[in-house]
């Protein structure tokens, strides 16, 4: 028969080989486990980039050039110079014609100022002419020389008196020729001197409309 000392001595063998056991099998389980974990960390991290793809890279940024306008467009500063210039240059303003009278396309056209009727030279005229589209009511219309720079002999248009579109009116010194108006200053003697002189024409609120200045 087994004493008791000897059983006690075998359950205590029995119960160090147990415990060894399930100590080498955790221990695999462990490295099982950590080994599983190594290898999925592997499949799922992506590899880092290769040199020669981080050299091809940061070679692909370098060499871009910076993006440059080409537009023909001038600048802001061009366009204000530009401005600046087109204000400052002089405007040309054509010269006026001292031998022309105009105004509501009523005009003085022409003196005959040289008579042929000795001393008197009653046949002196002036012309008026409607160089306008329309016919003008030149009703208290007035000429008058201006030769001495005042205002000398004078003729006013009688009431009624309209021009046609194109035509003329002749105002003689002294004669009276109805086929060119009908109209004469009544002077007695020569009004339009022979070495030149001033006519002006005004309206019948005292506007001037021009005047005609003429030289031999």
């Amino acid at each position: 028969m087994m004493t008791l000392s000897k059983l006690f001595t075998f359950l205590m063998f029995l119960n160090a080989s147990s415990a060894f056991t399930i100590s080498a099998d955790h221990s695999r389980s462990q490295t099982s486990i950590r080994r599983t974990y190594l290898l999925m960390a592997a499949v799922t991290t992506p590899p880092p980039p290769s040199a020669i793809e981080q050299v091809k890279i940061s070679s692909t940024n370098a060499a871009s050039p910076p993006m440059t306008s080409t537009s023909n467009l001038p600048s802001q500063k061009q366009l204000s110079d530009m401005i600046q210039s087109s204000n400052s240059a002089p405007s040309k303003i054509p010269p006026k014609s001292t031998n022309v009278a105009s105004g509501n396309g009523i005009m003085i056209t022409d003196i005959h100022y040289d008579g042929d009727v000795p001393k008197t030279e009653s046949d002196e005229y002036v012309v008026i002419s409607n160089l306008s589209n329309s016919p003008m009511d030149i009703s208290g219309y007035y000429i008058y020389v201006a030769t001495t720079g005042t205002q000398g002999p004078t003729f006013t248009f009688p009431r009624g008196t309209v021009i046609k579109p194109g035509s003329s009116f002749r105002v003689y010194t002294n004669e009276i020729h109805r086929e060119t108006g009908g109209f004469s200053f009544g002077s007695g003697k020569a009004i339009w001197s022979n070495n030149g002189g001033l006519a002006v024409i005004k309206d019948n609120n005292g506007k001037k409309l021009g005047e005609y200045k003429y030289k031999p």
